[in-house]
C-alpha cells in the first residue's frame, strides 16, 4: 500500500510540472501486461470538492477511481489562501501528501502545524477534525481505499 501512495505521490508531482507533452495527448505505455495512464495537469476536470458549501469548497480533481462512489480514488485538491474547514468526519480513512502550499489537517482544538510540500497525513475515519491552507497556492494528492 505505501509503495502505491508513493508511485501515485509521485506522478502527482510529475504532473505539476509536465509541460513537455502536448497538453491534450494522453500517454499510456504498458508494462508487465498492465497499463499505466498518464494524466496531464491540463486534463484534470475540477469541480468543487463540497457543492454544499459552494465558492468556499476547496476544488477536487479526480485522477483515478470515482471519489463520489463507494471505491478506491485518488484526486487532487486545491484549497484557497486562507480556507479551513468547519469540524468534521468522514466515513472513511484517507491519506493525503501535499504537493503544493502549506496544509493543516488536525484535530479541531490542536495548534495550527503547517504542513509543507511533501509532507503525508492519514485521516482516519470518524475522527473530527479540520482542513486549513496557509499559502497563496495549495494543493494535495488524496488517496481513499474505498468507501
Amino acid at each position: 500500500m505505501i509503495k502505491r501512495t508513493m508511485i501515485f505521490a509521485a506522478c502527482a508531482l510529475i504532473l505539476m510540472g509536465c509541460n513537455t507533452q502536448n497538453k491534450e495527448e494522453k500517454v499510456t505505455s504498458t508494462t508487465n501486461n498492465q497499463n499505466t495512464e498518464v494524466v496531464l495537469s491540463s486534463q484534470v476536470n475540477w469541480s468543487p470538492l463540497n457543492a454544499a458549501r459552494g465558492d468556499a469548497s476547496p476544488q477536487a480533481g479526480d485522477l483515478w477511481g470515482n471519489r463520489k462512489e463507494n471505491q478506491a480514488s485518488g484526486f487532487l485538491v486545491k484549497f484557497k489562501e486562507g480556507f479551513s474547514s468547519p469540524p468534521h468526519i468522514h466515513n472513511i480513512t484517507y491519506r493525503g501528501i501535499v504537493i503544493k502550499g502549506s496544509l493543516h489537517n488536525d484535530d479541531p482544538n490542536a495548534k495550527s502545524m503547517w504542513m509543507p510540500q511533501g509532507s503525508f497525513w492519514t485521516q482516519p475515519a470518524g475522527e473530527g477534525h479540520i482542513t486549513a491552507a496557509n499559502a497563496s497556492e495549495n494543493m494535495a494528492y488524496v488517496e481513499i481505499d474505498s468507501g
